[in-house]
């Protein structure tokens, strides 16, 4: 009988101990909830540039895409601001656009420098799984004098530099960012005669 009552006064005292202790489980202290929170808030970014990459992925893989430059970059290195909405490259399909344009001056264009159509030509897109690598676009550009060569390095967030080889040996350099053509807002210009 002392064995039972021992038992029995065992199993109680645990009994009522333990809802004590899961009350002290689930009560977090002032740093766990902050760490948490980052955790979470690191999460949701995390999550946020995962999508933003793979709707970058798609447009350069189904060829629908305007890369909008912001610097261009001169042959010694030298760096100009540019305006976005009227110096882009996109490719629509196979229709390939390249414009270049300086604000205060009326270019062939209308829009202050020139604008050259043209179709794709071996376009390739390579979409790096790999987080440290960019995403990139290669191709050549037909129905352009000298069939001109590009490749975009794309960051997962849409920053992107492009490289327009030229077939007399020049190299226009731009960094920018990938947009859908829906949201671009870009001004295209009269299509300058074939240079």
């Amino acid at each position: 009988m002392k064995i039972y009552i021992a038992l029995l006064a065992f199993v109680l005292a645990f009994s009522s101990a333990v809802p004590v202790v899961r009350a002290q489980d689930t009560t977090l202290t002032k740093k766990e909830r902050k760490k948490l929170e980052k955790e979470k808030v690191r999460n949701e970014k995390a999550a946020r540039e995962a999508a933003q990459k793979e709707n970058i992925a798609k447009l350069l893989e189904k060829k629908f895409f305007v890369f909008k430059a912001s610097r261009l970059y001169g042959p010694q290195g030298q760096s100009y601001s540019v305006s976005p909405s009227t110096n882009f490259f996109a490719v629509i399909d196979s229709i390939v656009i390249i414009q270049l344009a300086a604000e205060p001056l009326i270019g062939l264009n209308g829009v202050g420098g020139i604008t050259l159509e043209g179709t794709t030509y071996r376009y390739t897109f390579d979409k790096n799984e790999d987080s440290n690598r960019p995403m990139v676009v290669k191709s050549r550009v037909k129905r352009v004098k000298g069939s001109p060569y590009f490749t975009i390095t794309v960051m997962d967030n849409g920053q992107a530099d492009l490289n327009l080889v030229l077939s007399q040996g020049g190299t226009i350099r731009m960094s920018g960012e990938i947009f859908d053509p829906q949201e671009a807002g870009v001004f295209k210009g009269l299509t300058t005669p074939r240079l």
